[in-house]
């Protein structure tokens, strides 16, 4: 992307920016000086690379790296960055059958991106993570309570976090 930040750093700003009560843009600085790195995070990433459900008009189904939507993403995520992170986060459902009891279920880049996919993201640093803890759901819970965030703020605590614990198997 650095073709990108030199074009980028050509353009000037054309007013005065107010971020903050500390934090401001003035008129004629370059638009590089705002966005100094980029956070890109693409939930499911494994998807890129997995099956799809959607058809052709000979009702195949097509390929990822057909629809234009996909190849967009990879674009997004394409070796070569500078300035920048990303983020891509496997989900084991993407590539694991509800219905199949017997298969072991998929868990190594590997298995989760195909090997296509696990070739297109190299170098990548894998970090595994757990289930939520009774006490980590307590304290998102409070967290968003605190913050005003729930759609219902007069909610039972104990039914809540049920919920949460429940959708976090």
């Amino acid at each position: 992307n650095q073709h990108v930040w030199k074009t980028l750093s050509g353009l000037k700003t054309e007013r005065d920016y107010v971020w903050t009560r500390n934090e401001r843009t003035p008129v004629d600085k370059p638009i590089t000086d705002i966005v100094e790195i980029v956070f890109v995070g693409i939930d499911e990433a494994n998807s890129l690379w997995g099956k799809t459900l959607v058809k052709k008009a000979d009702r195949s189904y097509a390929s990822p790296s057909d629809l234009t939507l996909v190849n967009h993403y990879r674009d997004l995520i394409a070796p070569g960055w500078q300035n920048g992170c990303i983020l891509l986060v496997a989900d084991k459902k993407e590539v694991s059958n509800a219905r199949d009891d017997v298969t072991v279920p998929r868990h190594t880049p590997l298995e989760l991106f195909g090997e296509e996919g696990f070739h297109f993201i190299e170098p990548f640093l894998p970090i595994e993570t757990k289930q939520y803890t009774k006490e980590e759901v307590s304290n998102m819970y409070q967290y968003y309570y605190d913050k005003s965030t729930l759609l219902i703020q007069v909610c039972y605590r104990f039914d809540s976090e049920n919920q949460i614990l429940f959708q976090n198997r």
